[in-house]
């Protein structure tokens, strides 16, 4: 194991060079990238009461997998959807309406919440960073 941890400190430093800003900018960049990717990655999948808090679990475990991610827990709500039609066989593909994430970024000593929430107002679901600890 200690192997492992010497070869990623070392990937780590050798990817710093392409970051020209300050580390709290790269936490940013980090909880970004982690919830863009969590928001691409799963939207349009089936969905149903059968299989949601699978699809859960494997949207958590599939981003608490990326490089700095120290939590992640991810709720859907097909009940907020505006995709609301079933069909024949009881499910609908996610949609981002249906999505509540939050995801724990820890780089270099800075921690930083990211969340991911459908704002009504807004007809959106919006990624933003909740707090950022220095």
């Amino acid at each position: 194991m200690k192997e492992r941890k010497e070869s990623m400190d070392e990937k780590i430093l050798e990817a710093e060079k392409y970051f020209n800003c300050e580390d709290s900018e790269r936490i940013a960049f980090e909880v970004g990238i982690k919830l863009g990717a969590l928001f691409h990655q799963f939207v349009g999948t089936p969905v149903s009461s059968k299989n949601i808090e699978k699809l859960e679990s494997a949207m958590e475990s599939t981003t608490e997998s990326q490089a700095f991610v120290r939590a992640a827990e991810v709720k859907i709500k097909p009940e907020q959807s505006s995709n609301s039609e079933r069909g024949p066989f009881d499910y609908t593909t996610l949609t981002g309406d249906m999505i509540e994430a939050k995801v724990e970024v820890k780089y270099k000593g800075i921690e930083a919440v990211g969340k991911m929430e459908y704002i009504e107002s807004m007809n959106y679901p919006l990624m933003y960073l909740e707090s950022l600890k220095m």
